[in-house]
């Protein structure tokens, strides 16, 4: 049973973990190959015939669509509507029409804002745009593929379609319905050119607003990621798991070949080759790791879709797949060849030698002087169990090895497993009570005349797209921040931010190899002019990788400055004529539990396989070590060794080597957590490794009641022991 379920659980996690990430990747790739996702976006402030000319002029470029993007509200909710004559993408239709660039008053919405909001196919939507009210008829539900992981704004790290959705409009509705007479303002480029983006920034100069790829347009970007995040949490935790797993298998076949010696004697007395033998046990491994593996492979898909389901409330796909690849055949393979081999070698150990003495029983263990016995004054201060238990330690090291593995190897899973939501959730709480306290945050229509009607307003916020110099080969953002109470994030040596030089983030310093003291370059988008300031540390932030500098700073180097974002307290009090829209801090918190909670799951699930895990490879253990000792055992209770003192030895025994595998996985899983949070980092959050006094000691008293408990189940079978059966001779 003990290998039937390792195997089986082997291929659970793995081939259930492989299931959603490689089935989440075929969807995604079927989706944006089919619906032609474009390479680039860029936004500027107004697009020319001339600047879609040289775009096309680049070499390696193959299509140029240009359009418009107009951010308008629905009662209090917003919606970014993009209007195109020609779509570079296909949009997918959800229901309703087709995208109809000749319509005259239609509105394509996407399927999320739809759903949340109630909306169907012919209903009239009135919106906002520029304080007037326009009304238009809902002709589709559709998704894009540009729009996969939707956040609205970038203070969102989650999708919030309650509050922000998107749309499509033809340029007809465009003029007709808002009367829009301006420039177009958006591009959406198919191919791939080298050096795109140093292209596109000649082209464009200060009208350059935004500038994405299929690797940091946060929609897209994210849905790629993740399956990169799942992929690697498949890798990372199933080669411990499996690791855990061989040991369990090779000692509970082994635990299992022992117990028969005397058969495999028996069946040599008989005629039989040890060729004859080890094949006949061989099979055991064969069917009871094929049955596992079988019956895991059965159960997977069960694991594939419930992790597959856990991200479809972040991720706009119309169709969601499970698939597996090669590998998931090749670790199948290899745990039946693992039990395969484990009864062979456990087999062939047991079947050398004449019949005769096998008959016997197990061979006794040569004792001998271990090397702790030439410290005199220490040796002769411990008991006499304490002595026994070191020295049988000692003797027998493959199986005290095993042990401490398995504990180590357990205590590491623990940690992890105990560790990534902690640090999923310290990432959430740190960003929004610690590193930022204000109540909102408020986005003004005109920052000159409000700062003059609000002289009260002090803490401003600018945040542009910046191209730096060195960077890691991407756009980041510039946040420019004013004096004030709310923006309270640290330095990795503990300092404020101060006048006279830039901040970065630590995943930006971290990808893009800069140091403290180094000279940056920086270029915002919407200017022409490139300023360089020294680099006065790193800040240690997770949310909004880039770059921190002090208005006076940056006003200093005559930098361009016009904030649109002003964060205030629990009791500001502002006219809502002001006010272009606000974001209040709970509601970033709660759409950030939001996102952390569509990965609890996957934590969950493998907190329970670890759990698991740990208790049948202790079990294993103590269950092998009880068989082998057994001749052991009944010998000392002949001498007259109480059943009470030989607990009392199993125990000593179980401590030293959960004692020891305890402080090796406590490093060790503090290593392992931090790999495991790494998988999760991307271009714009870098999450780090989290844990506390707390993670350690429940992972502790987890991994210390299991081996424990194992241990006093072990030991009452010492007063099933049959002194006679257990020490008699041959037959």
């Amino acid at each position: 049973m003990s290998v039937f379920l390792m195997a089986a659980l082997s291929i659970i996690v793995f081939v259930g973990l492989q299931g959603a990430w490689h089935g989440l990747q075929g969807s995604l790739n079927s989706y944006l190959t089919e619906n032609h996702l474009p390479n680039y976006w860029i936004q500027g402030s107004y697009i020319t015939k001339d600047d879609k000319n040289k775009l096309k002029a680049i070499s390696d470029i193959k299509k140029v669509r240009s359009g418009t993007r107009l951010q308008v509200k629905q009662d209090k909710h917003h919606l970014i509507i993009d209007s195109f004559q020609k779509p570079l993408i296909k949009l997918h239709r959800v229901k309703g029409d087709k995208y109809n660039s000749q319509s005259s008053n239609g509105i394509w919405i996407n399927k999320e804002y739809a759903r949340d909001h109630s909306l169907k196919i012919g209903d009239n939507l009135s919106v906002t745009y520029v304080n007037q009210k326009f009304h238009l008829k809902v002709k589709g539900i559709i998704q894009s593929p540009s729009r996969i992981y939707f956040t609205g704004t970038q203070e969102f790290i989650a999708p919030n379609y309650a509050n922000y959705g998107y749309a499509y409009v033809s340029p007809k509705a465009l003029k007709k319905v808002f009367n829009y007479r301006g420039p177009q303002n958006i591009v959406e480029i198919d191919g791939k050119h080298k050096n795109f983006r140093k292209e596109i920034e000649k082209i464009f100069g200060a009208r350059l607003l935004t500038y994405y790829n299929q690797q940091t347009l946060p929609d897209v970007s994210t849905a790629t990621e993740r399956v990169g995040e799942i992929k690697n949490l498949s890798y990372l935790f199933s080669f411990i798991f499996l690791l855990l797993a061989i040991l369990a298998m090779y000692t509970t076949i082994r635990r299992l070949i022992t117990s028969q010696t005397e058969e495999i004697a028996t069946l040599k007395a008989l005629g039989f080759s040890s060729f004859k033998i080890q094949i006949h046990y061989a099979s055991f491994g064969l069917l009871v790791g094929g049955l596992g593996t079988i019956i895991g492979a059965l159960v997977a898909p069960l694991i594939s879709w419930y992790v597959l389901s856990s991200q479809k409330s972040m991720f706009s796909l119309p169709n969601w797949q499970v698939s597996y690849s090669f590998s998931a055949w090749m670790v199948m393979i290899l745990v039946i060849l693992i039990c395969i081999f484990s009864a062979y070698l456990a087999a062939r150990s047991g079947s050398k030698g004449l019949p005769a003495i096998y008959l016997r029983g197990i061979e006794e263990t040569k004792a001998r002087k271990i090397w702790l016995e030439h410290w005199k004054n220490f040796w002769k201060h411990l008991p006499y169990s304490g002595r026994w238990a070191v020295r049988d330690a000692f003797i027998n090291r493959t199986r005290t090895l095993m042990g401490i593995i398995g504990v180590a190897g357990g205590m590491m899973l623990t940690i992890a497993g105990i560790g990534m939501p902690q640090s999923m959730t310290h990432l959430v709480d740190k960003a929004y009570n610690t590193d930022f306290s204000y109540n909102k945050r408020l986005y003004v229509n005109n920052y000159e005349s409000y700062r003059k009607s609000h002289p009260q307003a002090k803490q401003w916020v600018q945040i542009s797209q910046a191209h730096f110099s060195p960077d890691d080969g991407y756009n980041r953002l510039l946040i420019v921040v004013n004096k004030g109470d709310y923006v309270n994030m640290k330095t990795t040596t503990g300092g404020d931010i101060q006048n006279g030089g830039l901040y970065v983030t630590h995943g930006f310093a971290k990808r893009a190899g800069i140091k403290k003291g180094d000279n940056l370059k920086v270029k915002t988008f919407g200017s022409n002019k490139q300023y360089s300031f020294k680099v006065k540390g790193i800040i240690a932030i997770e949310t909004n990788q880039g770059a921190y500098i002090t208005a006076h700073t940056w006003q200093k180097a005559k930098g361009f400055y016009q904030p649109t974002t002003l964060l205030v307290g629990k009791n500001y009090k502002y006219h809502k004529q002001d006010i272009n829209s606000t974001i209040s801090i709970n509601e970033q918190k709660k759409n950030a539990y939001n996102f952390v909670n569509s990965l609890m799951s996957i934590f969950a699930l493998i907190i329970v396989f670890g759990a698991l895990l740990i208790i049948i490879v202790l079990y294993n253990l103590g269950s092998l070590s009880f068989v082998e000792r057994m001749r052991d055992y009944a010998t000392l209770r002949v001498l007259g060794i109480h059943k009470k003192e030989l607990r009392i030895l199993t125990l000593i025994e179980n401590l030293i080597t959960t004692f020891i595998g305890w402080l090796i996985g406590i490093p060790a899983g503090i290593w392992f957590l931090r790999q495991y949070v790494n998988t999760f980092s991307t271009i714009n959050l870098e999450y780090t490794r989290y844990f506390n006094w707390e993670t350690i000691l429940i992972a502790s008293l987890f991994v210390w009641i299991c081996s424990l408990s194992t241990t006093l189940f072990i030991s009452r079978r010492i007063k099933k022991i049959d002194m006679v059966q257990a020490l008699k001779g041959v037959e």
